[in-house]
């Protein structure tokens, strides 16, 4: 599933102007995620300086793997039909406790949160999860036990990786996890133990692998899903955007945000696992997409739709983090589409750019270009890498045109050792990424 918030802004005066930003959420998953799993849909809005106006949108179905849970929001349009029985395809609320069996401990719970929304049958929870729901009806309590095969699968003793003592960074911690592999084939793994001789036994089972759980399931009732909004866009045009839904648990996180009255983080927050040299951890050209087929069209569309809004043939395009492929319409009509990015080879296999630059922003975030050059500015999964991000939107409202849009989207997928510590601390808190993306534009001066 595909999610974007947008907030736009009208035109003000040239030494003032107020942009729009877009930030569009993809939610996918990872087998190594602890947590229960889950998904999440939304969209909010965020302003790059002064917005004019706010709208949120989540972007249509896409085929969706499994993620850690995020809670549905309250404002969640919820059909409450006492007989009608839960069955594949159908979204529904469900509020649960998760315990292990060994020895009683709860490692997951909705208590004081809102309900978890799923959709029965499309591999979002666990297996077992996902059968003992179906069949249900609404206020129906039941108690399942999960064995290993329905959760999270036995342990396998093959993954459990030494690493001899030459090998091991200085710091490395009992617990830590960290990322194992090279070029694109990095898989994350825990440490298990350090030995005496200073190797490490790494873990790439699951923590939950092996362990029979037990739930409390309660079916709160079925989600039904409202599409079609309007939403502001360039040079504060407003359009409609009809795949979009418009109830999603994110689509309600900014539509009255309230901004810090001054930068709320700290270089804590900012601080990444692996701080060796990016260009090390990136050393192989990686010509892959990071999300999927369906979330792609999703965000081609939602692209054309902005672009729509300027005049054909005129308008200039800047995608920052850029590699390979830019995600845009495949009839993109801009007059000219620069990129920035990390790997000389990728940008230069980029079929739709017009021109390119290397570019670190981690190390340099300084954009090459002049002000006011481009009316839209687009990133795709690439803003939580960012460890200087106030400076790069800094960056992006300079070289946007007055009344542009700028246009993110990020996912709970990523390489969590290069990723800023505030995002991975909950990869499953979908409004709290949005508000932490809606946050660096707010701080533009």
């Amino acid at each position: 599933m595909v999610s974007a918030l947008a907030a736009a802004g009208a035109a003000t005066q040239r030494l003032s102007p107020a942009r729009a930003a877009v930030v569009a959420r993809h939610v996918t998953g990872s087998r190594y995620q602890p947590a229960f799993l889950g998904r999440a849909v939304a969209s909010v809005a965020a302003p790059l300086a002064a917005a004019a106006a706010v709208a949120a949108v989540s972007l249509g179905s896409a085929r969706r793997r499994q993620s850690s849970v995020v809670r549905a929001s309250p404002l969640v349009a919820m059909a409450v039909d006492f007989k009608r029985a839960a069955a594949v395809g159908d979204e529904v609320l469900v509020r649960y406790t998760g315990t292990l069996v060994e020895d009683g401990s709860v490692f997951d719970s909705s208590e004081g949160r809102e309900p978890l929304s799923f959709t029965i049958g499309a591999h979002e929870v666990v297996t077992g999860f996902d059968k003992a729901v179906r069949g249900m009806k609404v206020g129906e309590k039941i108690k399942v036990t999960l064995l290993p095969e329905e959760a999270y699968g036995q342990r396998q003793d093959d993954l459990l990786i030494g690493l001899p003592a030459e090998k091991v960074p200085p710091g490395l911690e009992v617990g830590q996890q960290v990322m194992l592999g090279q070029g694109s084939q990095k898989i994350p793994v825990r440490v298990k133990q350090i030995l005496p001789d200073g190797s490490a036994m790494l873990d790439a089972n699951s923590p939950m692998a092996g362990k029979t759980l037990a739930f409390e399931i309660e079916l709160v009732g079925f989600r039904d899903v409202v599409k079609g909004l309007e939403v502001a866009g360039w040079q504060g045009k407003r359009f409609q955007v009809p795949f979009a839904v418009a109830n999603s648990p994110v689509s309600q996180v900014l539509q009255t945000p309230s901004w810090p009255p001054a930068w709320p983080y700290t270089a804590a927050d900012f601080k990444r696992q692996d701080e060796s040299d990016d260009s090390r951890f990136y050393d192989e050209p990686r010509f892959v997409t990071h999300i999927d087929d369906d979330a792609i069209a999703s965000i081609r569309g939602f692209y054309g739709l902005h672009f729509a809004q300027a005049p054909q043939g005129e308008y200039s395009v800047l995608d920052i983090c850029s590699s390979w492929v830019s995600h845009f319409p495949e009839d993109l009509r801009a007059k000219r589409v620069a990129i920035t990015g990390f790997r000389v080879w990728e940008l230069a296999a980029n079929k739709q750019a017009t021109e390119f630059q290397v570019r670190n922003l981690n190390v340099e975030p300084k954009l090459p270009y002049g002000d006011n050059e481009f009316d839209f500015v687009t990133n795709v999964v690439s803003v939580d890498y960012l460890n200087k991000p106030r400076e790069v939107f800094q960056e992006m409202h300079r070289v946007l045109k007055p009344g542009g849009v700028a246009i993110m989207s990020f996912s709970n997928r990523c390489f969590s050792s290069k990723a800023i510590a505030m995002w991975v601390a909950n990869m499953s808190d979908g409004p709290g990424h949005c508000q932490i993306v809606g946050t660096h534009p707010s701080s533009v001066s």
